[in-house]
């Protein structure tokens, strides 16, 4: 339930950041085309992780660079918070935020170097640092040693899950079905200009943030090339689709219903998400779930005598379905040290 929570916070201020920009209808198609096609929102909303509240957070900071009197007092401490938030939820927070910050530096013209960046930015990133030298002092330097892929595929993967790009056909098609009228739109001031391009920046860094990592991987031996590392650029995305229709339908002659394409987005929205619960219940069925497998069967005769179990994935479902006791057989002492720390419930057993 907390990670569809903080789905559902991040999605709200990803919508409310697009309705302050672009206007209600453009925010609308945006948002429910990229949640009801994002593979990356719709799965870790149901994981017990922590996710989602990383969207949030990127979804935060995004909101507060669209905010005015961004010297006040109240902005200056939302602010901090947003970027604090991010970078202690994930260690590549940091790189999002400063990303965001990057965004300053190319957009902020007037103001001298040293002050273009907001101090509460700083001031969060100078924070975050010594804690996460503190943290990755102390961790086990196995926790990041397991595979990760990083082909080709795999980094098509990481956009495709997010967005199908020819859905966007779909309300574009409504708008030209509406009869026209000539209504001109009104220029923006140039303060609401400069804090679009900010925010469409960091909505751009964002977007290649994976393109960077996935070149990482293969240059260097760090391998951080995790989709769900980066699902900060779903909010980023849920921007850029509404700056996409903005742009697009600003060359289309005002329309005066605007009805038919935002039932025709709901309505398409509707059937992607019956599709991908679909997907999900057939991949949770006990036929076809690699994982039902792992679990010892209820036609199992229940036995007094421990059984041992190899692996997480063996041992902890039928520890916690408790019908028979389960040891946990490992021969890593380090990791021993590990497991016993976490939980006295681990039953191990050394080899």
């Amino acid at each position: 339930m907390q990670s569809l929570v903080w789905t559902l916070v991040g999605i709200v201020l990803s919508f409310l950041l697009a309705q302050k920009t672009f206007g209600s209808l453009h925010a609308l198609l945006g948002t429910i085309l990229v949640l009801s096609q994002s593979d990356l929102l719709l799965s870790q909303a149901q994981e017990a992780r922590h996710y989602s509240m990383f969207f949030a957070c990127a979804a935060w900071v995004l909101l507060m660079q669209s905010c005015k009197n961004e010297h006040s007092k109240k902005q200056l401490l939302l602010t901090f918070l947003a970027h604090f938030c991010l970078c202690q939820t994930h260690y590549l927070g940091i790189v999002f935020s400063g990303l965001a910050g990057l965004s300053y530096l190319v957009t902020n013209r007037v103001k001298s170097l040293i002050y273009k960046i907001p101090i509460s930015v700083l001031l969060a990133w100078f924070i975050s640092i010594p804690i996460y030298l503190l943290l990755l002092s102390k961790q086990s330097s196995h926790l990041g040693n397991w595979p990760k892929p990083n082909g080709l595929s795999n980094l098509l993967a990481t956009y495709n899950d997010s967005l199908i790009f020819i859905s966007i056909i779909i309300p574009i098609a409504g708008f030209l079905m509406v009869r026209s009228s000539s209504d001109k739109n009104r220029p923006a001031s140039k303060d609401t200009k400069t804090k679009n391009e900010t925010i469409l920046t960091t909505a751009s860094l964002w977007l290649v943030a994976p393109i960077l990592f996935w070149i990482i991987s293969h240059l260097t031996s760090l391998n951080l090339f995790v989709d769900r590392y980066f699902i900060p650029k779903e909010a980023a995305i849920i921007f850029l689709v509404a700056y996409g229709f903005n742009f697009i339908l600003q060359k289309l002659p005002q329309q005066k219903s605007k009805n038919i394409p935002m039932f025709s987005t709901l309505a398409l929205s509707v059937i992607l998400l019956l599709i991908s619960t679909k997907r999900a219940a057939f991949g949770l069925n006990k036929d076809t779930n690699y994982h039902h497998s792992l679990i010892i069967k209820e036609s199992y005769l229940k036995s007094e005598q421990p059984i041992i179990l190899e692996g997480d994935p063996k041992y902890f479902p039928n520890a916690y379905l408790g019908i028979n006791e389960c040891l946990f057989a490992m021969e890593n002492e380090s990791l021993m040290g590990v497991y016993q720390r976490f939980s006295s419930k681990i039953k191990i057993l050394k080899k």
